[in-house]
């Protein structure tokens, strides 16, 4: 964690106000037109893309349309006098100033202890984003609805897969959209350092620089979709092809695999790498807890070091034989699920679990392992530095004594 203690007044690092500036989005007064790569950093601006998708292409669902009565009881058109005609509607929920205000709200709660922010950075960066989420959605409101329009057309139809040809069309779409979500990170980015102290933008930056790798990501994955490279259990916000070229594109269909054990056996492998690969996980986490002890550089190292072992520990328990024995436990999962309640309230699925539970139990203790041992190395120091940070913090949210 860091030790916010002697630091220098912000405002001796601040940049003077413009006084041309544009007025900022005051968030408690807004009008409607209908009325309402580094851990955190990342997760907060990388992990806003989905976030930002969606205000791309919220003015798109919602309303029926009716078809008008024609001459002998059709409309010209062959549809019949009192029947709905099956075309889209007119009307969809749009994106508004006051959705804006209220993600830019919850965006700028995040930024305001990674960076330390005072009130008044809090309310000029919540104006800069909530101006910038309302540009981006503003100017590709058509774009961004045709978007939705094919993800949630897809993912209705086809149970949550994205099948080729659909695929295609959203990798399409989904570039054309590129520029202005490059244009929104790269603006607000350039607005909010502005109103940071030197000390705070240097860490914004690198936090942004991950930002933007993750959304170079994403674009080369639309751009491989566009290309009709899409391959088992793809999704727009994570695909396998990513780290394997060899997945992008589908596997051969067996027919002698029933519909159903297919269809749970896709389902099985979309998710089940988090829950065998648990490894992936653990930089992250050794990146955290440094951070969190504010460790020095020999403690650091003997991090890292532990952090090493485990994983060359863990690849010897991900054997394939284990890997293939947890996907077929959970294809008979999802499969017992569609059967009575007699066996998928009974024994059966108790057994189901507690053989997946016992699988997968040398991965956690090691996992367990990992974090006690990395747990030696802090100081009394720095655990008490630490503890009081956290006992700062949620003190300011109410709470007044921390669990022993």
């Amino acid at each position: 964690m860091r030790n916010v203690e002697g630091r220098k007044p912000k405002v001796e690092s601040r940049k003077p106000k413009v006084e041309s500036r544009k007025p900022k989005v005051e968030s408690r007064n807004i009008e409607t037109s209908n009325r309402r790569h580094s851990g955190r950093g990342l997760q907060m601006w990388g992990g806003r893309l989905s976030l930002m998708m969606v205000c791309l292409t919220l003015p798109a669902v919602c309303s029926s349309v009716a078809a008008d009565e024609g001459d002998e009881g059709n409309d010209g058109n062959g549809v019949a006098a009192g029947a709905i005609e099956m075309k889209a509607t007119e009307f969809g929920v749009r994106f508004t100033p006051r959705m804006a205000s209220a993600i830019s709200k919850e965006m700028v709660k995040q930024m305001k202890d990674r960076y330390e922010l005072d009130d008044e950075q809090v309310e000029d960066i919540r104006g800069i984003v909530g101006r910038q989420f309302m540009k981006v959605a503003t100017e590709n409101a058509e774009t961004g609805r045709n978007m939705i329009e094919m993800m949630l057309e897809t993912v209705i139809e086809n149970g949550g897969d994205f099948p080729k040809e659909a695929a295609q069309e959203i990798g399409k779409t989904a570039v054309k959209l590129m520029p202005a979500l490059r244009g929104f990170f790269t603006e607000s980015a350039a607005e909010i350092g502005k109103e940071l102290t030197i000390k705070q933008r240097l860490k914004f930056t690198g936090d942004m620089a991950a930002a933007t790798a993750g959304l170079a990501v994403f674009e080369k994955r639309m751009k491989r979709w566009e290309e009709g490279k899409v391959g088992d259990n793809a999704n727009p916000f994570w695909d396998p092809a990513d780290d394997d070229p060899s997945k992008a594109e589908p596997e051969p269909e067996d027919p002698n695999e029933h519909p159903d054990h297919r269809r749970a056996r896709k389902n099985v492998e979309r998710w089940i790498q988090w829950q065998i690969d648990i490894d992936k996980q653990w930089d992250a986490y050794v990146d955290r807890f440094i951070e969190y002890y504010d460790l020095m550089e020999p403690q650091q190292t003997a991090a890292r070091g532990v952090l090493q072992d485990c994983k060359g520990r863990v690849e010897r328990i991900k054997t394939p034989q284990l890997r293939a024995a947890l996907i077929e436990n959970r294809i008979a999962r999802r499969l017992s699920w569609k059967l009575g309640a007699e066996v998928n309230q009974g024994p059966w699925m108790f057994k189901l679990e507690a053989d997946y539970e016992k699988m997968r139990k040398p991965l956690l203790d090691l996992q367990k392992e990992l974090k006690r041992r990395l747990e030696d190395i802090p100081n009394s120091g720095q655990r008490a530095m630490a503890r009081e940070e956290v006992r700062k913090k949620l003190a300011e949210k109410g709470m007044t004594k921390l669990p022993a």
